[in-house]
């Protein structure tokens, strides 16, 4: 199986990025991933401080697949996540809007490593949190642009959606030859809205994908799409968080529309019954809302 080292990555994401290598229709490779904010972690007495931090998450690859030209939908079967030993998590003053709506005064910087081992983060010596391991960053090189890895969007990015786990397909529009696939920012677990700010338990991870499909992009699907065994789920990114939720919900519209035969307006009142959303992050650039519909209310 091919492998794409963590030696190498990038903070952002764009189509100058040499190719880590080529991949093939149906091939299964797996890609390490460094820490969102860099090497120093390296010992439980390690603790995070903003200094150590580089600006954007670092991201893995660009994986060059065979076949992929502008005006595809790549789909990406993720297979495993396994995570590192160590991680953290925490905030500082100015980088997170919670703390800063709800402190009556200043906490300073607030961060704490953790262990992780036979599935569990061991959080306190009372208290271990299953490992429900999920990728932060994957991306397609945007069109002409270059976005730093911090940013989510068409092209995903830091997506930080906690249904990018294994089992799931991802469904990324192509831009370029080549689509330049990035992998990045795993996490070891992540709370709805993400507002730790960093984190998530942020660590290194081991990411195995299969190139799964690639074909023409829906004429509707203008953002990613997820798949897994029980859902359809759909991503917005914006500012403010309601025009995020809007683009999600329209997205899945969409994708009921052209897909299941569903005339809009009834697919409209069928998700007013059955929708589930929710914000996954609230702190990146533009914040991150997904709109899913289990498979059993399918036509």
């Amino acid at each position: 199986m091919k492998r794409v080292s963590r030696a190498t990555t990038y903070e952002y994401a764009g189509r100058y990025n040499p190719p880590a290598l080529t991949v093939e229709m149906g091939e299964t490779v797996l890609v390490e991933t460094e820490l969102c904010t860099g090497s120093w972690l390296r010992s439980a007495q390690d603790a995070w401080s903003p200094e150590r931090s580089l600006a954007h998450n670092p991201a893995s690859g660009p994986l060059y697949i065979a076949g992929a030209q502008p005006g595809d939908v790549l789909g990406v079967r993720i297979e495993r996540v396994d995570v590192d030993t160590l991680g953290y998590t925490g905030f500082a003053p100015g980088q997170n809007p919670f703390p800063d709506w709800i402190r009556q005064r200043e906490w300073g910087v607030v961060t704490r490593t953790v262990e992780i081992k036979e599935g569990y983060i061991h959080w306190s010596p009372s208290l271990r949190l299953p490992v429900q391991p999920m990728i932060g960053v994957i991306a397609t090189a945007p069109e002409a642009e270059v976005l730093a890895n911090t940013r989510p969007g068409r092209h995903g990015g830091n997506l930080d959606v906690q249904e990018v786990a294994p089992g799931a397909t991802v469904y990324l529009p192509v831009y370029v030859p080549g689509a330049l696939l990035h992998v990045g920012d795993v996490h070891a677990r992540q709370g709805d809205g993400e507002i730790c700010c960093g984190g998530g338990i942020e660590t290194r991870g081991e990411v195995m994908l299969t190139i799964a499909s690639l074909g023409p992009r829906p004429p509707r699907m203008t953002w990613p799409r997820i798949e897994t065994r029980e859902y359809l789920i759909t991503v917005g990114c914006a500012r403010p968080a309601e025009d995020a939720f809007r683009i999600a919900v329209q997205e899945l519209v969409y994708w009921l529309a052209d897909d299941y035969g569903l005339p809009e307006p009834e697919a409209v009142l069928l998700l007013g019954q059955v929708l589930e959303a929710r914000c996954t992050q609230f702190v990146d650039p533009e914040y991150t809302y997904v709109a899913k519909v289990r498979r059993e209310f399918l036509p």
